[in-house]
This record gives structure tokens, sequence and C-alpha cells, in this order.
């Protein structure tokens, strides 16, 4: 019976026997420092005795991004890396971690990288503020509106014609830039058409595109969003501000 027993316990030596409630040790999985500008790179992840194929992740999208073991890099900043393995052949499942450091590479001129690519620092007009290099508007209880196959800003403040023109074209909302001012007829539909409804919007006169008429100084028309009447006024009087794309 002992020589059985030897005989058994060293054909299943040879033939790498497994706990299927434990995962097989897995190889060294080593740290990987890269920097911001490096291309996509395949992982090299640990070795191990089960069959089944890793999946990688990444803890911080930021960071890097994963498809299959393909990893991109998006920014500076550090991400842990996990390769997992599911239970396959008699083996349990396991992982390992590594850890992914991304080193910024600094822009000319002092501008920053976005996806990738060098840019100027946005100017942003108040009251958007800069976050993530992005101008963004101000917390507002005024909710983004979608009517007649447009996005509108929500109506949160007043201001003159002219930072009107420029906070519009400034801010990101939702990773979508390239807003502007509305036309007078695109104002007058999107209160007729009801969408403002309980959506907080301050309603009143809103700034338009248009030019007017007046000749002894510059002045633009205002739709006002509650009636739809269109009034003109300089372009130093306040008026609301909603962005449209």
């Amino acid at each position: 019976m002992k020589q059985i027993g030897a005989w058994l316990l060293m054909m299943c030596l040879l033939a790498a026997c497994s706990d299927p409630d434990q995962g097989p040790p897995l190889g060294p999985f080593a740290a990987i420092t890269k920097t911001e500008t490096d291309k996509p790179f395949n992982i090299d992840g640990p070795t191990s005795k089960s069959p089944a194929p890793f999946t990688y992740t990444s803890s911080n999208a930021a960071v890097a991004t994963i498809v299959g073991s393909l990893v991109t890099i998006k920014g500076p900043g550090v991400s842990t890396i996990t390769a997992a393995q599911a239970g396959t052949g008699g083996w349990g499942p396991t992982s390992a971690s590594t850890t992914l450091t991304v080193t910024a590479v600094p822009c000319d001129n002092g501008g920053v990288r976005v996806n990738g690519q060098c840019v100027a620092v946005p100017a942003c007009v108040a009251p958007a503020t800069l976050v993530n290099n992005q101008c963004v508007p101000p917390a507002s209880n005024a909710n983004l509106v979608t009517a007649n196959f447009l996005a509108w800003s929500g109506v949160s403040f007043a201001d003159n014609w002219t930072k009107a023109s420029a906070y519009c074209s400034s801010i990101t909302i939702d990773g979508r830039d390239k807003w502007r001012q509305p036309s007078v007829d695109e104002l007058k539909a999107l209160q007729a058409s009801g969408a403002l409804d309980g959506q907080n919007w301050t309603l009143g006169n809103t700034w338009s595109s248009a030019m007017g008429t007046t000749t002894d100084n510059a002045s633009h028309l205002a739709v006002n969003l509650s009636d739809g009447t269109v009034v003109e006024r300089a372009d130093t009087a306040n008026a609301y501000v909603s962005c449209v794309r």
C-alpha cells in the first residue's frame, strides 16, 4: 500500500495536480512605468499553470484604459492593473496586481495635454470656471434642455451681451464644446415648445446673436422666454444667458 501511495503522489506531482478551490501560483507581475505620450502597449502578464486566459483591468480610466491586453495611456497618474484568471481545468480563480505609473510630459508655452495633444489653457469667462482644463458652467438647478433638435444650457444668470457671447463660446458641458448664442427664431421656438416647463430656468429677456438696429450704440435682440416677445437692448445692458449647440 505504501508503494501505491507513493506512486499516486509521484503521478500527481508529474501531472501538476491542483486543488479546485485554490488558484495556481502566479509568476512575477512587474511594475510598469510610462510617460503620457507613449503609444499603446500590450501587458506582459504573470505566468500561470492554469490555461485560463487573463482578464486585465485598470483602476483609473483617467490614467489608462485596457481592451484585451492592450493598454492605452490617457494621462499622468497612477493606476492599479489587475490580471485575473477564472477557475478552469481543476484550478480555482486567481489574480495578481501591479502598479502603472504614468509621468507627465510638459507642453511648450504653458499649454496642457488633452488626449495626448498639447492645447492652450482655455480662458474662461465668469461665471464659468476651469476644471480639468475645461471651462465648466457654475452649479445650477436650471436643467440642460433638449428641444427642436438642439441642446440648451439652463438659464441661471444675466450679463452684458459681450460677456454672454464669450461665455457661450468658451464653455464645455458634459464633454461637449462649440456652444454658441441662439438666434431669435431659435429662442422663440424654444419658448413656444413648452420644453422649459419645470426645468427651473429663470424666464425673462434672454440674449440672442441677432444685432439690433439702434444707430447710436451697439445693441442686440433678446427674447423674453416667458411670452416670446422680442426686445432690443444695448450691449452694455444685462439679459439672461443661454447657450445652444
